[in-house]
């Protein structure tokens, strides 16, 4: 069902001073991605198991009322084996990992390119239409837990990812925005706020935004979340390599892409949501 070019703008309704960049100056967009996920993972072994943790995330583990955190792992040998920081796992033992990821961003936003020397010529360049400013990468079980190891393995993980994106200039910015991570084995929800927009619904708007027609029999390319790339275009790929799985997970195909249309003056937009993982499904 074709939908009318009435669509639902983000607002950042924190007021900037009057103040425009000048003529040709780059505008851009800084971005602070969050994830916070809990990771349970399991020791199937009838032995203790020592396993190794990434020293580069804010870790948190949950065992037995007894919090173990990164700065621990690093500098406490008794957490330390042959060097390795991690912890030990108890025989069939169960514990909840808790990691957290931040990563920054800067977006620059496309120019409209005027020719011209002043000679009365090109008085009028074009018109700004809202850019696809970044392009998602791929997680999954297997990802975040790519661990050789026959006995130990991860049971669900479960989490919120948040989006800062703020004008780096405090000047007024027009653009589109999706989900920065995708999972390809988990389900997303309580996306905040609500979506504009699907990414194929984002491309037809650009067709009518611009005031051109589509041609005729043009295809429309689906987002396939089995796979760690996605291709939205030519010039929007990218994803992360996966190891070996230990853990064969279902995919789920054909994930319409949410897109978010924003219109800033100068203050933060916040776009966050909630992702979830079983063994089993559930």
């Amino acid at each position: 069902m074709r939908r009318p070019l009435v669509f639902l703008i983000i607002f950042s309704m924190i007021m900037a001073s009057s103040y425009y960049s000048p003529v040709g100056a780059a505008s851009s967009v800084s971005s602070v991605l969050t994830l916070n996920l809990n990771v349970t993972v399991v020791n199937t072994a009838p032995f203790p198991k020592f396993l190794v943790l990434n020293p580069s995330y804010v870790v948190t583990v949950y065992r037995l009322n007894n919090n173990e955190t990164t700065p621990e792992l690093v500098s406490n040998p008794k957490l330390q084996l042959n060097g390795n920081p991690g912890i030990w796992l108890m025989p069939y033992e169960t514990v909840v990992i808790n990691l957290v990821s931040v990563h920054t961003q800067t977006y620059s936003l496309p120019q409209v390119s005027c020719g011209g020397e002043g000679d009365g010529s090109n008085l009028a360049c074009g018109s700004v239409v809202p850019p696809f400013v970044n392009s998602p990468y791929s997680l999954s079980a297997r990802a975040i837990f790519p661990v050789l190891d026959g006995y130990i393995k991860i049971l669900d993980y479960e989490g919120r990812i948040k989006l800062v994106m703020t004008p780096a200039d405090n000047s007024p910015t027009f653009f589109a925005v999706t989900v920065p991570v995708l999972f390809s084995d988990g389900e997303i929800s309580n996306l905040n706020p609500n979506p504009t927009m699907t990414y194929d619904e984002y491309k037809d708007m650009l067709y009518e935004y611009s005031g051109f027609q589509r041609k005729v029999g043009e295809s429309t390319q689906v987002v396939n979340a089995s796979t760690n790339l996605f291709q939205l275009t030519p010039k929007l790929l990218t994803g992360v390599q996966v190891s070996v799985p230990t853990v064969e997970a279902k995919t789920r195909e054909n994930y319409e892409l949410p897109i978010w249309i924003v219109y800033s003056t100068g203050g933060s937009v916040e776009i966050s949501y909630d992702v979830k993982w079983s063994e089993g499904g559930g």
